[in-house]
């Protein structure tokens, strides 16, 4: 874990979505119809690992983008998980409310994020593990 603290961070990312000049297009990979077909065939995250969701794999997004597009190879990428653990870290971050980010005292990171395309979501996502030290694999 970095020794920013989660406010810290909040300002930076912040910072970076005002100053962005594009979204990257959405990473490429192998579709899968559900977490489990995806965890089938690409196997445990391993040791004190989880397969991460970038885009969240929540009810909103499955019905907007559709299933392959949320268990995909190039939505899932392997995290530290435990307590303390990097992927604790960014679920913490998203349920937590961050003015500098939603511009609002009453909305979580999660809330504020379900609303933004595939792209700018996935485009934060990314940004959020790289904040909070963890390694995207291409």
């Amino acid at each position: 874990m970095t020794e920013e603290s989660r406010e810290d961070i909040a300002k930076r990312l912040a910072q970076e979505l005002a100053s962005r000049t594009e979204i990257f297009p959405r990473r490429g990979g192998q579709n899968f119809k559900s977490f489990g077909e995806f965890k089938r065939t690409m196997g445990a995250a391993g040791n004190r690992q989880a397969w991460h969701h970038i885009v969240g794999q929540t009810t909103s997004n499955l019905q907007r983008f559709g299933a392959e597009a949320i268990h995909n190879t190039g939505n899932l990428v392997r995290l530290e998980h435990g307590k303390g653990s990097i992927h604790q870290e960014i679920t913490n971050f998203y349920n937590s409310i961050q003015p500098e980010i939603t511009n609002s005292l009453n909305i979580t990171v999660r809330e504020w994020i379900s609303i933004q395309s595939f792209e700018e979501q996935q485009d934060f996502g990314l940004r959020v593990i790289r904040a909070f030290g963890g390694i995207i694999e291409c």
